[in-house]
């Protein structure tokens, strides 16, 4: 029987993506595909998020069999094809933009897991890092899934405080300079501002769901969750799309930036609380299509459905080629 054992780093911050690692493994026990997260470090289990996720260590892995599927992030650079020769193995690129680091600029060293034999597809979360891969790698199998957000703990509220949230790990000088720019103009004279940073699941939910106004600052990105959660939350979101995101921080849904853009950044965000305090039901009006939007296209089930659709194929019986 197949197992799928994903790679994921050892790394107990709050990082959608490793959550997004054992989301899928659980929808995959959940739909009889015996799956695992495999961390190095013996014990370690993430716990900023709740999850009782089958985990096992490189110590314990036992014997690998060539029925067995590896899934690696696609951070683990051009090397990767080459460990565990002859096992197949899945890439899990959750995001486009980082998929050749490590890599040189020599026209003649080709050297990519991308067109190993042993890699039998990509897995990417937007339309925009599919598109990145099928033009990089035309012969590459790319499958691609929707991100699903807990509404269970993101939900949707409309009693909101005079506060404006951001998520600082991505480029926090672009975060000051915005935010400086706006309270010596006076714009946030009225406002708080919450960094969030350090934060379970939970009171990431929490503070979303008091703020009016999400700030995203992220770029590169694949497929980024805050913009989707703060749709869930109902705040108004202003900021960039980071490219993996247009689907959804676009004019329809939210107020986008250009990427670096800090006057501009500055500017709409100014504009948007003018609007909030002349016409409220103007800015809330484009973040309820926003959460429409997500509840639509970013459910459980959706996500459960791209899961499995995409692991069926991958499973699927080959002929061998001689």
């Amino acid at each position: 029987m197949t197992r799928v054992f994903f790679l994921c780093p050892d790394n107990n911050s709050a990082v959608g993506g490793i959550k997004k690692i054992y989301d899928n493994v659980d929808i995959l026990n959940k739909n009889g595909i015996e799956a695992y997260v495999v961390h190095s470090k013996a014990g370690f289990r993430c716990t900023w998020f709740e999850n009782t996720t089958r985990v096992v260590y490189d110590s314990n892995l036992g014997t690998i069999t060539l029925s067995d599927i590896f899934v690696f992030p696609e951070i683990y650079g051009p090397q990767m094809g080459d460990l565990l020769k002859g096992v197949k193995k899945v890439i899990f690129n959750q995001n486009c933009y980082y998929t050749f680091k490590g890599y040189d600029i020599n026209p003649r060293n080709k050297l990519t897991p991308y067109t190993h034999p042993d890699i039998v597809g990509a897995i990417v979360v937007s339309e925009d890092s599919k598109q990145y891969l099928n033009y990089a790698f035309p012969d590459l199998k790319v499958y691609r899934i929707h991100n699903s957000i807990n509404t269970e703990i993101f939900k949707y509220s409309e009693e909101k405080k005079k506060q404006i949230c951001f998520m600082p790990r991505k480029h926090p000088d672009e975060a000051l300079q915005v935010l400086n720019i706006l309270k010596f103009r006076g714009v946030l004279d009225e406002f708080t501002i919450i960094p969030i940073d350090n934060m379970s699941e939970a009171e990431v939910a929490r503070v979303l769901s008091e703020s009016l106004i999400f700030l995203n600052f992220g770029y590169p990105e694949g497929n980024p969750l805050p913009p989707l959660e703060a749709h869930l939350s109902g705040c108004i979101l202003v900021g960039y799309h980071g490219f993996g995101g247009r689907e959804y921080v676009n004019g329809e849904f939210a107020y986008p930036v250009g990427i670096a853009d800090i006057v501009g950044f500055a500017r709409t965000t100014e504009e948007v609380i003018n609007t909030w305090k002349a016409s409220p039901e103007k800015v809330f009006e484009r973040a309820k299509k926003g959460r429409d939007y997500a509840l639509l296209n970013h459910s459980k089930e959706r996500e459960e459905q791209d899961i499995v659709s995409a692991w069926r194929e991958i499973l699927k019986p080959r002929p061998v080629k001689f």
